[in-house]
């Protein structure tokens, strides 16, 4: 339950999955390959008030999160107009950019928000491009392609709308405010609309924050081309490496699948992908940038993206020795970004039989945190 409106917008700010998990297509839980959200801040000021959070995609798709207690008179008719307005302001507010000048007008606008901070745009793509699913993929291109995609999306009001309702203390669900709010959406809200409009429920069972659809308005919103493509073929990708995994011998399967259970029972996460399996955290949700690699004669470990803003980048920059990577046949390699910020180190561990699992567990978990 919550006081405040504003300790609501800090818990969404600092967990994004709290919106993600409420939505069946992009909750990670399920779908593996749906891109993360990056959130831009939050108390954005436009013309009708501040957006109380804000978030972009891989895709170029934003999603504005407007945040009411159930206690909160206005739930019954201001929150829909007012959600509405954001997307509309920011849309008349750039509407006259185009390219350049649209993308420094954008940054220029969230760099005063709470919790945010890009200045400009290739500080929020460089961030951007580590979500998992642009692994091995041409980063230029995508580049390019979510440019476009961002500017057109928000000129033709192409986004998410969240509406996210929460308890206040000794007021669990205020039924007539919602179940007006509900009608005056459903009365309002026409199929040709571009935007995806959600009534959400947030609120703690177990000990955990949950998140679940109470009434929503669906429309597609676009992928850019180079995503959909991808998660196309991911499919067919998956069923060929589960085809190399299950010609390995048999010694080196029973160790890959040890592993996987070491690694579950640290609160880590194996997702299958066409190079093998991606490693995310249990609790957040979000990647460790980390894959086991299954190959046609064995599986290796790779810690990859490692940047410069890393403690870990610093070490392997300055050639450190890591204990932690003694007897598990580890290589660094180095590689220069396509997104021109640099070099970019990973790690790669080679396994064998002789490994001992907790040893590997250990690394793994330790070079995610350095």
């Amino acid at each position: 339950m919550y006081r405040t409106e504003n300790s609501m917008q800090i818990d969404v700010h600092n967990q994004p999955e709290l919106v993600l998990s409420g939505i069946p297509e992009i909750n990670p839980e399920f779908c593996p390959d749906a891109p993360s959200l990056l959130s831009l801040g939050r108390e954005i000021s436009l013309s009708t008030g501040p957006i109380d959070n804000l978030f972009i995609d891989i895709n170029g798709v934003l999603t504005f999160v407007e945040c009411k207690r159930y206690s909160d008179g206005r739930l019954k008719r201001e929150v829909y107009p007012q959600a509405l307005n954001y997307a509309s302001d920011l849309q008349n507010l750039l509407i006259h950019y185009n390219n350049k000048s649209f993308q420094q007008a954008f940054c220029d606008l969230i760099s005063s928000a709470q919790g945010g901070g890009y200045r400009n745009i290739d500080a929020l793509i460089d961030i951007l491009s580590k979500d998992p699913i642009l692994d091995g993929k041409n980063l230029s291109e995508w580049r390019r392609q979510f440019l476009e995609r961002f500017e057109f999306n928000i000129k033709s009001g192409v986004c998410r709308i969240v509406i996210l309702c929460a308890p206040a203390p000794n007021n669990a669900f205020n039924y007539r405010a919602v179940r007006n709010l509900m009608q005056l959406m459903s009365f309002s809200e026409q199929s040709s609309s571009r935007y995806d409009l959600v009534l959400m429920d947030l609120r703690e069972e177990r000990g955990d924050l949950t998140s679940k659809i109470i009434w929503r308005r669906y429309s597609v919103l676009p992928q850019i081309p180079l995503i959909a493509e991808s998660i196309r073929d991911n499919s067919a990708g998956i069923d060929k490496m589960k085809e190399r995994e299950s010609k390995l011998p048999f010694d080196l399967k029973q160790l890959l699948q040890k592993l996987l259970e070491s690694l579950s029972g640290h609160g880590l996460m194996a997702i299958e992908n066409t190079n093998g399996y991606a490693l995310k955290s249990e609790d957040s949700k979000k990647s460790i940038y980390t894959t086991v690699a299954i190959k046609d004669i064995g599986w290796t470990v790779v810690r990859h993206q490692i940047r410069p803003p890393e403690t870990l980048y610093s070490k392997l920059e300055a050639e450190e020795h890591m204990p932690i990577l003694d007897r598990l046949n580890a290589v660094t390699k180095s590689k220069e970004s396509t997104l021109g910020s640099g070099l970019l180190f990973e790690i790669e561990l080679s396994p064998g039989l002789s490994t001992n699992i907790d040893h590997l567990t250990k690394a793994i978990i330790e070079l995610s945190k350095v």
